[in-house]
């Protein structure tokens, strides 16, 4: 199997992003540049972007622009190793065009209270990170397959 090759370094082949976030389909609003169609993309909520192959992005050097602006929270603001998408089963970003914390859960089997109780602790750090490194409170959503909670 080849090296993923990253977006950002601190990505290494780390592809949670790619994997669960989407904007297609029933998530096509989150394409605000509507760019899918001409990238040939298909990228639904809780499912795995069709341009990722062994190797990361197959359309890396051209891609939407949805795409190129994204930052996890883990990237955005340097968080710890333990934040890093892929081994903290979470991913955690900022809508930049409604000011909230969009957290997206990598398990697609349980619903937002359960997955919550599970991981309060280790999610309330995550948001405490963030909001600290943002230096202002904003809204922060907890999105599972199953649903959304709001958290604070």
């Amino acid at each position: 199997m080849s090296e993923i090759i990253p977006t950002e370094s601190r990505c290494g082949d780390c592809t949670v992003c790619c994997e669960i976030m989407g904007y297609t389909g029933a998530w096509k609003n989150a394409d605000r540049y509507e760019e899918a169609e001409f990238y040939g993309v298909d990228y639904g909520a809780w499912s795995t972007c069709n341009k990722l192959c062994d190797t990361g992005c197959s359309i890396q050097e051209d891609k939407p622009r949805i795409c190129d602006e994204f930052f996890c929270s883990y990237v955005e603001h340097d968080l710890e190793d333990k934040y890093r998408p892929k081994d903290f089963g979470f991913v955690a970003h900022i809508q930049k065009w409604n000011g909230w914390v969009g957290i997206l859960s990598m398990d697609k089997t349980l619903p937002p209270e359960i997955q919550y109780n599970n991981n309060k602790r280790k999610l309330d750090d995550l948001v405490e990170e963030i909001l600290v490194s943002e230096g202002r409170q904003l809204q922060v959503e907890l999105h599972t397959k199953q649903g959304t909670l709001r958290l604070r």
